[in-house]
């Protein structure tokens, strides 16, 4: 256990809106127990890097910062490790990081690095200081119900873990109280709420929706798989001036024998169905999703079905990745791999599919902006003040 003399702490979160409420509680955490927070890794007794293993990109990239890091902190000072990497490619950690570290699933052993009279365990999933006075965001639940073959998050969450409707409802009606009109919940696996619990997303959007507390609440994540089992239930809550018509539905690919692959649990018949419903229902639904190219085996029909798929249904934001092998997952023992250059000329294919289609819909003015994220989550605007040909 590290002492409290001379306490300090700085913290940086690398990864995704996860990642970044796990920070925000990690640095209540600290404050709470009466450690001074820097704004600089110079200054600090204890530098907390919350890391991303999601892709090598972002893998890559944080291991670089915690070399940067350890050539920039004082020489006393003790740098500890969180989020999911330490528990996707812990041997690449190793190599460069011999210390403290602790993951989404082992939170508590921070009740043990430093003395606390305020335990992890009482700071609230859902204090994710805003990026602006009026969005904020609440944990519902910790990990998921998939078993999608490429993906290593599940090695740093586990299965779903929910939390109760009644501190879900309680958070809400807090941050609506400190000036939160806006609400993000916030999941690895949305649609499978409460799975853990007898109780479902349906049950928790209900009791959100008719409450008597005014907010507009976002939802993201929400896997096709879940939509299609709770299409009708959902699509009514969807009407509730609470619920704000974008949605972040993850789809992958356009081919039905890659999803097979991927272990995605729905077809591309019920992505259509899904999207023909809500845009009949809701006409000016924006919808963002994404997409992975250069899955293990993916030909050039599949390949193709991805491209019409994306060429048949609108998005209002697209994120592409191209695959990328992480450790022990099973799409990375999947022959034939895909050339990297086949991958990244899908990925461009992609990408100007979608941006000419963009800049041709009605939805785009002359001088707007779109906001993209790159792999390491880093803001890109795209001018659409632009030819398209």
């Amino acid at each position: 256990m590290i002492s409290n003399n001379h306490k300090s702490f700085y913290i940086e979160s690398l990864g995704c809106i996860s990642n970044k409420v796990d920070t925000t509680r990690v640095q209540e955490f600290f404050r709470s127990n009466g450690w001074p927070q820097t704004d600089a890794c110079e200054k600090a007794s204890v530098i907390i890097l919350m890391t991303c293993g999601f892709t090598k990109v972002s893998e890559d990239h944080n291991i670089d910062r915690l070399k940067e890091i350890k050539l920039r902190k004082r020489r006393e000072a003790q740098i500890i490790v969180g989020g999911c990497l330490p528990s996707i490619n812990y041997t690449r950690l190793k190599e460069d990081f011999d210390g403290f570290v602790f993951s989404p699933r082992t939170l508590k052993k921070l009740n043990d690095f430093i003395p606390s009279k305020i335990k992890i365990d009482d700071i609230p999933p859902s204090s994710l200081e805003p990026d602006d006075s009026s969005m904020g965001a609440i944990r519902i639940s910790t990990g998921c119900m998939g078993h999608c073959t490429y993906c290593a998050i599940p090695f740093a969450n586990g299965k779903t873990k929910s939390r109760s409707i009644g501190d879900i409802l309680r958070d809400i009606r807090q941050s609506v109280k400190e000036g939160i009109s806006k609400i993000k919940f916030v999941s690895e696996d949305l649609g499978a709420y409460g799975q853990d619990h007898g109780v479902s997303i349906v049950d928790l959007l209900r009791v959100a929706v008719t409450s008597n507390i005014d907010f507009e609440l976002y939802l993201d994540n929400l896997n096709p798989n879940w939509i299609s089992r709770y299409k009708r239930e959902l699509i009514e809550l969807f009407h509730s001036h609470k619920i704000a018509k974008t949605f972040y539905i993850p789809i992958q690919s356009g081919s039905d024998r890659i999803l097979k692959l991927m272990k995605r649990e729905y077809t591309i018949s019920e992505i259509n169905e899904i999207f023909e419903d809500l845009r009949d229902t809701f006409p000016n639904v924006k919808i963002s999703t994404d997409f992975i190219v250069g899955f293990p085996t993916e030909t050039e029909d599949d390949f193709e079905a991805t491209r019409v798929l994306l060429e048949d249904l609108a998005f209002h934001h697209l994120e592409i990745f191209t695959y990328e092998d992480r450790p022990h997952t099973k799409a990375s023992k999947l022959e034939p791999k895909i050339r990297e250059s086949v991958k990244e000329e899908r990925r461009q294919i992609l990408f100007q599919e979608f941006l000419k289609k963009l800049l041709l819909s009605n939805n785009v003015r002359n001088n707007e902006q779109l906001i993209g994220l790159l792999e390491r989550y880093e803001k890109l605007p795209i001018n659409f003040n632009l030819v398209v040909t």
